[in-house]
């Protein structure tokens, strides 16, 4: 960085100081120490309690299980706090289950019940962000102070309702335009400490990782249909397998295709959303690999699958150090800048539609 010069006095014989430089930013690299066995007593617990009371301890599992994820976290020698109470988490759940639950039944009664519930549905996602925005960032704490989350409505609504009707005008290719303004809203959205974040990239920064992941898909649903289904179902030799299991496999490998592909697309997105966030001044470092994000995920998967389920506690903490371990702070100035700011109570009914509906929330 370059220096600062400040001049004492004024006139002739104004005496000059010696330049002042700006410190030089410190890393902090983030950290989770969960432990998977610490870990699976408080996951088997929430399992059992959630499945005798038909799912209403879950709201208590929730805070249970992002209390330990977050108090885990560290940076700077300082743990995340997960702040949220399970009563407004179980109100809001109901609500959503609720709705969900209607939107389901009314499948059996009228298509047209249940497509007009779906466009309801549709009108209300931009409030069920903007609500569970402010949900997560009211009751996430960082050096005991709340983080914040500002955006408007009205601005929801503009990205996640109106500028969807882009994708399908321009083929999809306008896909990578509206994430990115969907991610703007989400960065710069967030305050903590008095202060906004800021976001400093561009359109034209997303569109690089998403025409590649539109390219990838095309060539491998060209590999799978046009090559290898052609293959498969072209030979009638004896002990082949049957005519459903080609197909089986013919699915199985396009879905895992487009699996590796999105995990692509994440690490990518990812990396970039963090890298050009700031912070008065505090900027972020996501070094997550494409790569090794994948062999995570297929060595998680299998030792699910394997372990019929029961390791999912190790796969949990297993991601969550890899995402830790790939995450930096950069530190310029002064930490203990950031002040408190007043908040309200945030209602958790926007949260728990989120999850029902799977709203993108923009990460």
């Amino acid at each position: 960085m370059s220096a600062v010069e400040v001049a004492s006095g004024a006139g002739a014989g104004a005496a000059w100081s010696e330049p002042a430089i700006a410190p030089h930013p410190v890393e902090h690299r983030f950290e989770f120490s969960g432990d998977a066995r610490e870990y699976f007593r408080i996951w088997i617990v929430n399992l059992a309690l959630s499945v005798v009371t038909l799912g209403i301890y879950s709201a208590w599992a929730k805070v249970r299980t992002n209390r330990y994820f977050y108090a885990n976290t560290w940076v700077a020698n300082s743990p995340f706090q997960y702040l949220a109470q399970p009563i407004p988490i179980l109100k809001g759940r109901i609500i959503a289950v609720a709705i969900f639950g209607s939107y389901v039944l009314s499948g059996h009664f009228s298509a047209k019940l249940q497509l007009a519930l779906a466009a309801v549905v549709a009108l209300v996602a931009p409030w069920m962000v903007v609500r569970g925005l402010r949900f997560h960032a009211r009751y996430s704490a960082w050096r005991s102070l709340n983080f914040r989350f500002v955006g408007t409505y009205g601005d929801a609504y503009i990205r996640y309702l109106l500028m969807a009707f882009i994708i399908p005008l321009t083929l999809g290719f306008g896909y990578a335009y509206v994430k990115f303004q969907q991610r703007q809203f989400v960065v710069t959205g967030h305050r903590y400490g008095g202060k906004e974040f800021k976001f400093e990239a561009t359109a034209g920064d997303f569109f690089p990782p998403y025409l590649a992941a539109m390219g990838l898909g095309f060539l491998w649903i060209v590999f799978v249909f046009f090559v290898l289904f052609a293959w498969l179902m072209s030979s009638h030799e004896a002990g082949e397998l049957p005519a459903h299991w080609r197909i089986y496999s013919v699915v199985g490998l396009e879905y895992l295709g487009f699996f590796l592909i999105g995990i692509y697309v994440v690490s990518r997105i990812t990396n970039l959303v963090y890298n050009k966030a700031e912070l008065a001044g505090h900027r972020f470092i996501s070094t997550l690999g494409a790569r090794e994000m994948m062999w995570l995920y297929a060595g998680n998967t299998l030792a699910i699958l394997c372990s019929l389920g029961m390791l999912i506690p190790w796969a949990m903490i297993r991601m969550a150090k890899y995402r830790a371990a790939h995450l930096s702070l950069f530190v310029n100035g002064d930490l203990d800048a950031f002040v408190a700011e007043a908040s309200g109570e945030e209602g958790a009914t926007g949260a728990e539609m989120d999850m029902l509906f799977d709203v993108d929330l923009g990460f």
